[in-house]
């Protein structure tokens, strides 16, 4: 009988969620790029919103796998901590798929009336949320439906690809585990600071500033990241907070 498992155990579970949500913010900004066809004409166009979407995809997932990766992994190493950690990493993952969700299911309302991307700013000058979500229910009542349905069904999928019932059964080897903390641990820190040079800031939103044209800075943003951004920003009044795309 097994008494641990390799650290490729919860390697796969990570994967899963990073790979699903690459791939969602992936397919939002084409549908984005389709609907803005004119603008992307030339190919330069396409491969800078593309390439800096991807820096902007990655820093979003590092951000939220961080904590699985270093923290629950130590804890699925422990015996008498093996099933907090399972319900951690369920409960987390699932967070943070649901954020990323949620925060592109608002999006084109704001791109479509103010050609931006959601941030703490616009979301927090809705006045009355109630309301204002009454207002998009009643006027776009198919579109909504259609990805709030969309988006349970990802949900559904994506917990049903984590098969519960053989998720952490034993512990994970210290060893192996050990490897995956460190490893993973740099990778996220990498795909968060978007670069090798510490001397250089971080990633930011003024990092997408790759056209003239407004929009397709936008589009080469993730609204995850946007609104993650603007709110950390919003609460270091000590620091510069880099410029919006405009």
């Amino acid at each position: 009988m097994k008494s641990s498992l390799p650290a490729t155990h919860l390697l796969k579970i990570y994967l899963l969620f990073a790979l699903t949500v690459l791939f969602l913010l992936t397919l939002v900004r084409t549908v984005y790029g389709i609907w803005q066809l004119p603008k992307f004409e030339q190919v330069d166009t396409v491969l800078n919103t593309f390439g800096t979407g991807l820096r902007f995809d990655l820093s979003v997932i590092g951000t939220i796998l961080l904590v699985p990766v270093v923290l629950f992994t130590l804890l699925a190493m422990m015996g008498f901590t093996r099933a907090l950690s399972k319900g951690l990493i369920v409960v987390w993952l699932s967070i943070g798929l649901l954020y990323v969700l949620l925060s592109e299911l608002i999006t084109p309302y704001f791109m479509a009336e103010q050609g931006l991307r959601p941030d703490m700013a616009s979301l927090s000058a809705i006045s009355n949320p109630v309301q204002f979500l009454a207002s998009l229910w009643s006027t776009h009542l198919i579109p909504a439906v259609i990805g709030i349905v969309l988006c349970v069904l990802i949900m559904i999928a994506f917990i049903n690809r984590l098969e519960l019932g053989r998720l952490l059964r034993f512990r994970i080897n210290p060893v192996s585990g050990l490897l995956l903390m460190v490893v993973g641990g740099v990778l996220c820190v990498l795909a968060i600071w978007s670069g090798v040079d510490p001397k250089k800031p971080p990633l930011h939103p003024g990092d997408a500033l790759i056209s003239e044209d407004r929009m397709v800075n936008e589009i080469a943003l993730n609204s995850p990241f946007k609104v993650a951004y603007s709110m950390v920003s919003s609460q270091l009044p000590g620091s510069a907070a880099a410029a919006a795309p405009q």
